[in-house]
């Protein structure tokens, strides 16, 4: 592949998004009619340990045969899907050049990127989007442009293909966000912010009147949520999992309230010293995840012509933990809700309910963003 993302849409009626991460494999299918999708499919698969590392593929041979795996056990329409990637070796730039032809902006940025990409340009692919003006009667564009390292792209793309797929495209996980969880916010004012709390990843993208002015990934997720619960109440990392997603295991000012009512009895009385811990365990972890999204927020406002961050909204695997939107909020001082990408789609006509769906939201956030294509 010779481009980022750049043989993305090909006019079809039908994407497939296909997020892979360090714990699963997570596939969207999508109909568009004009500006309208509806979901047709979708799939999840746990992947093994060590297929994905750091974002990369670390062992392709059993990341193909989980694909494989995967695919047969559900009913795409079709072998073509869109990948996303989020790793050190992804690099995303907002530069600014003078409006010019479509022909001369490519040589230019090729020229230009060599000083803001931290690699070879041999060794890379990369592809970039006009956003449009920099400021209102400007002569200068703003352009995303977009970089990775050619080796890693091509170990996705072999892994994918020896699993029986064809990669029509790869975009970056954060960017695709901005597709699916970012609602209809162009009139309001201030900036978004978007985080999705992967298994391994956090991805960041901030935008400001739908357009994205910073994104970075951030080396923490739910495994690390895991680890400071089994920590914390030494656990082990099973049951450490099963007990940081119990609602019953509130976070921030939430913890003084009452746990929700069950409809089914109580198996055995609640240990308060066990919800302690792991509270402890997963408040601690989220802290120190808060720390690294304030420093981007911090450099977002260091930027020239950028606005307050006065919203955030929250998505991933990270998210179904209970109250982390409501306690990401107390830490960083800024409204956070949970994501809801579904609410992009007009009709749920695929193989799961509309009760299934829900509870699968979070995690499907970024496959979302990947199937819709933009206009």
């Amino acid at each position: 592949m010779d481009r980022l993302g750049g043989l993305r849409g090909m006019g079809s009626s039908r994407t497939i998004g296909l997020d892979i991460d360090r714990g699963a494999l997570k596939a969207v299918e999508v109909s568009r009619s004009a500006s309208v999708y509806a979901l047709r499919h979708v799939g999840y698969h746990r992947l093994p340990p060590g297929a994905i590392v750091e974002g990369e593929v670390a062992e392709g041979e059993v990341l193909a045969t989980a694909i494989r795996e995967f695919w047969s056990s559900h009913s795409f329409k079709g072998k073509s899907v869109v990948l996303g990637v989020a790793n050190a070796r992804v690099v995303v730039r907002l530069l600014d050049f003078p409006r010019m032809p479509e022909e001369d902006l490519r040589s230019a940025i090729s020229f230009e990127a060599q000083d803001h990409i931290p690699m070879a340009l041999d060794e890379a692919v990369f592809d970039y989007v006009v956003l449009g003006p920099q400021q209102e009667g400007s002569d200068l564009d703003r352009i995303l442009v977009v970089a990775a390292h050619r080796e890693m792209i091509e170990r996705y793309s072999a892994a994918v293909r020896a699993g029986g797929l064809k990669p029509l495209g790869i975009d970056v996980k954060a960017l695709a966000l901005t597709r699916s969880t970012l609602p209809d916010t162009f009139f309001e004012e201030g900036a978004t912010l978007l985080l999705d709390v992967g298994t391994e990843l956090t991805n960041l993208a901030i935008t400001q009147r739908g357009n994205p002015t910073l994104t970075r990934f951030i080396p923490s997720g739910l495994d690390r949520f895991v680890e400071a619960v089994a920590e914390a109440a030494n656990l082990p990392e099973d049951q450490a999992e099963k007990e940081a997603l119990n609602p019953r295991v509130r976070l921030g000012y939430d913890a003084q309230s009452s746990a929700p009512e069950s409809e089914e009895p109580a198996e055995e009385d609640v240990d308060p010293a066990l919800v302690y811990d792991v509270r402890r365990g997963v408040e601690e972890a989220v802290q120190a995840l808060a720390e690294d999204v304030l420093r981007s927020i911090e450099y977002h406002h260091s930027q020239p012509g950028t606005q307050e961050v006065m919203r955030a909204f929250v998505s991933g695997e990270g998210a179904l933990i209970h109250g982390l939107d409501a306690y990401l909020g107390e830490l960083l001082g800024v409204e956070t809700r949970a994501g809801h990408p579904t609410e992009k789609l007009s009709a749920n006509k695929s193989n799961i309910s509309d009760e299934q769906l829900a509870a699968m939201e979070p995690v499907l956030a970024v496959a979302l963003g990947l199937a819709m294509e933009d206009e």
